[in-house]
């Protein structure tokens, strides 16, 4: 996707340490689930609690990290947005890599068209050339930011079936186009906003955004009704792409404050003078998470493939993710880090 043409050179960006800490927590519980669903395709997390400490990821993660997916995208799109200079070929080959490794991982035929699955990558490469073939003019990017704000609030069960492809060619499996084309396609428009308003990337908060982010997520978390526990199996994606308006807009509120407090520059020092910030800030995961969350898939086949040795072992299997999450750090760094291998290759 072109950025915005500019006879200048493009600001260099400092790091935006906030965002580091908002990917990599959201990656974390992405993966407990993705350990737990290909493992054993269960709505419930049914360890017992004395040998297992996945009920207390469940109780955290309930509060926000478990739209991962849709919270990693408005994150990522925001900074494709954001970036006046992005490498576009390279994450356009690693998504459709992803779509045609998660056909082979997951359908039944993989040969068969007829046989795959709308899933996220298909969603994404949708996405990534819909926001990339539309204008950077400023007014148009205002109305998108609007009529996407729009789409987000209206009942998915108003979509209807127009959601779906009527004659059943293409089984879906989330990642439904309406309403979920609006959430990239707002946060680029918003990324390129922001850069047009402070190409530094850094404000910050005014006195009056306090109330208002306050007021905001106070109102959702007051009128927002209880829609039962979060399912971590088959019931994923009835549950979180069927969402209702109220229960998207209480977990983005918040996370929308998050990425705001991230960009304010006093945040951005504060937590730029940690030590470890700068390590987080180096993980491959944050630097390439397109190319490592496409290796976690590599590596979730150990789970149902050592169904015995978890029943004697229990309580290792909660460290499985902890494991893949090493697994394809470590990996990542052998490959992009390598002289003869992708050595001028820029996967972001």
């Amino acid at each position: 996707m072109p950025g915005s043409s500019s006879s200048t050179s493009p600001v260099l960006v400092p790091r935006i340490y906030g965002f580091d800490l908002l990917r990599i927590v959201t990656v974390w519980a992405i993966l407990y689930f993705h350990v737990w669903q290909f493992s054993f395709f269960q709505d419930q997390i049914t360890l017992p609690p004395e040998i297992s400490s996945y009920h207390l990821l469940v109780d955290f993660v309930g509060v926000l990290f478990k739209y991962g997916g849709l919270l990693i995208v408005a994150l990522s799109f925001f900074l494709i947005g954001f970036k006046a200079k992005s490498y576009h070929i390279q994450r356009f080959v690693i998504l459709i890599v992803g779509v045609i490794g998660l056909q082979i991982l997951s359908s039944e035929s993989p040969m068969d068209p007829q046989s795959w699955e709308w899933d996220v990558y298909s969603y994404l490469v949708f996405s990534y050339i819909f926001v990339a073939v539309l204008s950077q003019n400023k007014l148009l990017r205002q109305a998108l930011v609007f009529l996407s704000l729009i789409l987000l609030s209206i009942p998915f069960e108003l979509y209807g079936s127009r959601v779906y492809p009527s004659d059943g060619a293409l089984q879906f499996a989330g990642w439904n186009l309406l309403p979920w084309l609006a959430l990239p396609v707002l946060f680029h428009s918003l990324g390129i906003l922001w850069r047009e308003k402070k190409p530094d990337a850094f404000i910050p908060l005014a006195k009056w955004e306090w109330p208002v982010w306050a007021g905001f997520i106070l109102i959702f978390l007051v009128v927002t009704p209880d829609y039962g526990v979060f399912p971590a199996g088959p019931g994923f994606e009835a549950y979180v792409f069927q969402q209702k308006p109220l229960m998207f807009w209480k977990h983005f509120s918040i996370f929308m404050f998050l990425m705001r407090l991230s960009l304010d520059p006093r945040v951005n020092g504060f937590l730029g003078k940690i030590k470890i910030m700068e390590w987080i800030s180096n993980l491959k995961w944050n630097r390439r998470l397109g190319f490592c969350y496409l290796l976690q898939f590599v590596f979730m086949p150990l789970g149902p493939l050592l169904m015995e040795f978890w029943g004697n072992y229990p309580r290792l299997f909660e460290w499985l993710w902890l494991f893949i999450f090493v697994a394809v750090e470590l990996f990542a760094r052998a490959v992009l880090n390598s002289p003869w291998f992708f050595k001028k290759a820029k996967f972001r």
